[in-house]
């Protein structure tokens, strides 16, 4: 609803449920942002014929004994009227120099720029993040100023490329591995030391 002062992905379904989880698998209060894991009905057994995803992706249900539980890898916290809010993908939220950045709050930052269209920021090592904006004309110190004005001095990418446009792969994704390899071949091609 337009009026509700949080919009939410509403709540699980009739026997299923969604745990909101930490690094430990332990519950987290209501409103604390944590991993989404899905139970109930809806959960399979497991990736048919790949014991080493299926390893990865599901556990025992802790809280439902002979049931088990699938890791979604989604961001989500419950609001204190039982429904759950979408925060994007875990893959989104890494630790630069022990402090935890979501990576999606730096690529936002970085389009709110008059000159810059899309931005994607990356996790390039434990020290660094490196951001790639498009179109080819924005223009990356702009950019990063937008970072510097509303983030803290963690989230300062170490390197912004603008790009003509953001490389997908065959399937539409964001092409990720292209990006650090073309992020890695700047960085050694003109010597710059991060820090």
């Amino acid at each position: 609803m337009p009026d509700k002062a949080v919009l939410s992905i509403g709540h699980p379904t009739p026997n299923n449920t969604v745990y909101i989880l930490d690094d430990d698998l332990q519950p987290l209060p209501i409103g604390a942002k944590g991993e989404m894991w899905a139970g109930g009905d809806c959960v399979t057994a497991g990736y048919l014929s790949n014991p080493d995803l299926t390893n990865e992706g599901y556990r025992p249900d802790p809280f439902r004994p002979g049931h088990v539980m699938f890791r979604t890898r989604d961001l989500g916290r419950w609001t204190p009227d039982g429904e759950l809010e979408h925060f994007g993908r875990v893959d989104d939220l890494v630790k630069i120099r022990g402090f935890r950045v979501e990576l999606d709050g730096i690529s936002n930052a970085l389009e709110t720029s008059d000159c810059c269209v899309r931005a994607v920021t990356l996790k390039f090592d434990d020290r660094n993040l490196i951001s790639f904006i498009s179109p080819a004309t924005a223009c990356p110190d702009k950019a990063r100023k937008q970072v510097e004005d509303r983030l803290p001095y963690y989230c300062m990418p170490a390197l912004v490329l603008a790009l003509p446009e953001l490389p997908r792969t065959s399937r539409g994704k964001l092409d990720k591995r292209s990006l650090l390899d073309l992020a890695k071949n700047h960085i050694e091609t003109t010597g710059m030391e991060l820090g």
